[in-house]
């Protein structure tokens, strides 16, 4: 196993996609550094604390949503064909008849995939909070719990797809997971308004969702993490609109996110050990 795993490591890093990734990733965090930056200087040449204490909050949220949004597209892009397209092309033929086990083979790219994708996660996300901190001196209360959370968000999406890719070909593969992630971040925004306007058939929705697809719930439960402190009076002001949280999903959300993780590799395994290729 530890060889596949070495082996689906290096075949992430030579994946044209993650150059892609890379390419958007030094585009947005080019704009969004140059955003922070020239809203921390306006509040510098004009100091207005009250407002500065509501918009920085904002703006993190807003970097951790859409640099949430790139790592995702990494993770379904990477993990698409991580299966399918070694099955439609053949070359499984030559993997299985190695003294390699199916379930270490599925397990390994697993494995391989997923360390690739929380190291990517937490560079990532180091960036944003250290442009955040360097620009505009906020500080991020409870990073550590954080940053493990935005890490495991691709590792969610890596589960779900990589079943997929024992199920299903490439292409219907990666519409389908498109389809459950946007999914997941509209139902995240329903929920949101539901708890704005206060609107339980909103907030069940909502609720719902992350059950389908727990991404959006875990990128909630980041926000509060970073941006709660009990003795905030504008916390409700930092957490309206789309990037913020109203509500905090519970301890059980992320307990639920790790079973969904191993409920889908488990599943990904079984499929494949009775896949007839």
């Amino acid at each position: 196993m530890l060889t596949m795993i070495g082996i689906t490591f290096r075949e992430g890093l030579n994946r044209k996609v993650l150059l892609i990734s890379l390419v958007l990733a030094a585009i947005f965090l080019g704009l969004y550094g140059t955003g922070v930056h020239y809203a921390a200087k306006s509040f510098n040449e004009s100091p207005n604390p009250m407002l500065a204490s509501v918009v920085y909050p904002q703006l993190l949220s807003f970097g951790l949503y859409f640099g949430g949004f790139i790592v995702s597209f990494l993770a379904i892009f990477s993990t698409v064909g991580a299966i399918s397209s070694e099955i439609e092309t053949g070359i499984i033929q030559a993997i299985i008849t190695k003294p390699l086990r199916r379930r270490d083979y599925v397990l390994g790219k697993f494995l391989g995939l997923g360390l690739f994708l929380a190291l990517y996660s937490a560079v990532f996300f180091t960036v944003i909070a250290l442009i955040i901190n360097l620009k505009t001196g906020l500080v991020l209360e409870g990073q550590w719990k954080a940053l493990g959370l935005f890490a495991l968000q691709p590792v969610v999406l890596l589960a779900i797809t990589l079943y997929g890719s024992v199920v299903f070909p490439t292409i219907a593969n990666g519409v389908v997971m498109f389809m459950l992630y946007a999914v997941a971040i509209i139902g995240g925004m329903v929920e949101q308004i539901g708890w704005l306007i206060n609107n339980a058939g909103l907030q069940q929705a909502g609720i719902v969702t992350s059950l389908v697809m727990p991404v959006d719930s875990l990128y909630r439960k980041i926000v509060h993490l970073l941006l709660s402190p009990a003795d905030n009076p504008l916390n409700a002001l930092q957490q309206m609109g789309p990037f913020g949280s109203m509500a905090e999903p519970s301890v059980w959300m992320v307990v639920y996110a790790l079973l969904y993780v191993v409920f889908f590799t488990g599943l990904a395994v079984y499929s494949f050990n009775r896949k007839d290729i």
